[in-house]
Order: structure tokens, then sequence, then C-alpha cells
């Protein structure tokens, strides 16, 4: 069950107030995202590439290019050079599957791990450091 549904009837429950600070959290953590993006000139999909093989390195898996590109939103040319382009800058690390030779695996190096977390860790911050709701 929501808070919402929970608390629908305790009229000290500020419902557009949670509304409104979760607003101001995502804006906050956009801002910390968009600036290290700058600094590393990550484009849109590289940045959802990297948060796709983050997800994938909590769960020691490599993904696949095409995969990665799916996920993105862009094509597998597309993907190929993204990645690539990662690889150059020792964020990724890219391997030829050993089962399939026509496929490409990638995964985060720990440069690209520790800036992620870097990342996260400020986004975590910055949420702590937020006023707590009063209600």
């Amino acid at each position: 069950m929501s808070d919402v549904a929970a608390h629908q009837d305790d009229p000290t429950f500020d419902v557009e107030a949670r509304r409104l600070r979760f607003c101001r959290e995502l804006l906050t953590e956009q801002r910390i995202m968009d600036r290290y993006i700058r600094e590393i000139s990550l484009s849109p999909a590289s940045w959802i590439i990297l948060l796709e093989l983050y997800s994938a390195d909590a769960a020691s898996k490599r993904l696949s290019v095409s995969s990665l590109g799916y996920a993105s939103g862009v094509s597998i040319a597309t993907a190929v050079r993204l990645t690539q382009s990662l690889e150059v800058r020792a964020i990724v690390e890219r391997q030829r599957d050993p089962h399939d030779a026509r496929r490409t695996n990638v995964a985060l190096s720990a440069r690209g791990r520790a800036t992620l977390r870097c990342i996260f860790d400020d986004c975590v911050a910055s949420r702590a450091a937020a006023p707590a709701l009063t209600n």
C-alpha cells in the first residue's frame, strides 16, 4: 500500500508537499548528473549505457553491444561507436563473446564503476541534506 493510500484520511499528510519534495530531489540530482555528464563528455545514450552496465555489474554480468543499443534507444552501429568511445576513455571494457564471435560484450571498468559511484554518492548526499518533511 502506498503512503498516499495509507494516509488518505489523515489531514496532516500532505501529498502535494511530498510530490514537491520529490520534484526538487529530482532537479537536484539531475543537476549533479548533468555536471558529471558534461565533465566526461557523455551523450544521453552513453549515460543510459553506463546505467545499464552498472546494474549488470551488480549481478556480475556483461551485456552485449546490441542489448545496450536497444536499452539506450540507439542503433547497434551507434552503440558500437559509443562503447568504443567509452573503451578508449577506460570507462568500459569490451570483449568478444567466447561462445559467439559475432557478439561483443561490455562491462564497466574499475574507473567507470568508480565514476558512477561518485555520481550516485553525490545524489544520495543531496537527499540526506534535504530538509525533512514535517508530516
